[in-house]
């Protein structure tokens, strides 16, 4: 469908500058959306792999606390389970990949007191750190998976772009300087016309 332009030489210039800039514009796109899925197949594994990995450690803490709690007494475990051991603090921060904005969220741990109850074992602790350093894994995998949901929103809108330029506007500009070109010889021919019969009748 051609644009609505007069049929002028100073159109069809500017039409050719604009049509030069659509197709750059278009190579750039085209560039960008393969160079982000390369980054988003890169990245699903990445997070298959996270993911895998911290199922099978969230499974054996489980298991490792299920065992616990059956050698302990009930009133130990509710106090183990009660006590305030650190204080966790997350932070959001934005982090830019390709100019897209992705959330990460970060936890910070500290010992505000000392570490009590002579009814614990050395155990008990390291249970509590091996939660800890799963907690960071788990904030790590939504992190790659707000990634991916981030590059996969960019892609789809990057296509649709490419599709819109590709598709409409090339086209579109393409066929309006052909338009203008034809009313240009069209009119042409016309005044030469015109001035052979304005010879012909001097003669």
């Amino acid at each position: 469908m051609k644009l609505k332009v007069n049929p002028n030489r100073m159109e069809l210039l500017k039409l050719r500058k604009r049509l030069l800039l659509a197709k750059r514009g278009h190579k750039l796109l085209k560039d960008k959306e393969e160079q982000l899925l390369i980054e988003f197949r890169s990245l699903i594994q990445e997070v298959k792999r996270e993911r895998r990995t911290v199922e099978e450690e969230i499974l054996e803490f489980y298991s490792d606390v299920l065992k616990m709690k059956g050698l302990m007494d009930e009133r130990i475990w509710k106090n183990f389970i009660e006590k305030d051991f650190s204080k966790a603090r997350f932070s959001q921060d934005i982090k830019r990949f390709f100019n897209i904005p992705v959330t990460e969220i970060s936890l910070n741990t500290s010992y505000d007191k000392p570490l009590p109850d002579h009814l614990l074992s050395p155990y008990h602790y390291y249970l509590l750190e091996k939660g800890k350093k799963i907690l960071k894994k788990l904030l790590l995998l939504a992190f790659l998976e707000n990634k991916l949901i981030s590059f996969a929103t960019e892609i789809e809108r990057t296509r649709r772009r490419v599709n819109a330029l590709e598709y409409v506007l090339i086209p579109n500009i393409e066929e309006t300087i052909r338009f203008i070109t034809f009313k240009l010889n069209e009119t042409e021919r016309a005044s030469l016309v015109m001035l052979k019969h304005i010879q012909l009748i001097r003669e």
